[in-house]
């Protein structure tokens, strides 16, 4: 029989306290985040909703859905936000050409009468709150 020979293999210790309190402590950081997510997405969803009435009003007011001065305004005040906040400017002028790229998108849509604004609502953004849809 061959002679035992302990291993050399470090042993692992059982989590400690402090391993159990910092996962506890990620687990509620992850916690806060879904909740700033939730907000933020439904934030995002109210103002696709918002830029689809403003699509029918251009629509029945003969407006032109590309308003260059407008879309300026809002990429600088993202930009002046993040230079306020320390933030990086660029992925917030990125984050606005999403936003503002798809807010023309369903404006386009709505003003062009490719759909009414409760079908692109359902397809695009999801059924109004409160809505039984």
């Amino acid at each position: 029989m061959a002679n035992f020979q302990p291993s050399t293999r470090p042993t692992q210790n059982p989590a400690t306290e402090s391993d159990h309190a910092r996962i506890d402590n990620l687990e509620q950081f992850r916690r806060e985040l879904d909740a700033i997510d939730a907000a933020l997405l439904e934030t995002v969803r109210e103002r696709l909703l918002l830029c689809l009435q403003i699509g029918e009003w251009k629509r029945v007011s003969n407006v032109p859905m590309m308003q260059p001065g407008r879309v300026h305004l809002v990429q600088e005040r993202a930009r002046q936000f993040a230079l306020r906040h320390d933030l990086s400017p660029e992925f917030f002028e990125a984050l606005y050409e999403l936003v503002i790229a798809e807010t023309c998108r369903l404006e386009d849509l709505v003003i062009d009468g490719q759909a009414t604004e409760e079908e692109t609502v359902r397809e695009s953004v999801g059924p109004r709150s409160g809505s039984s849809s």
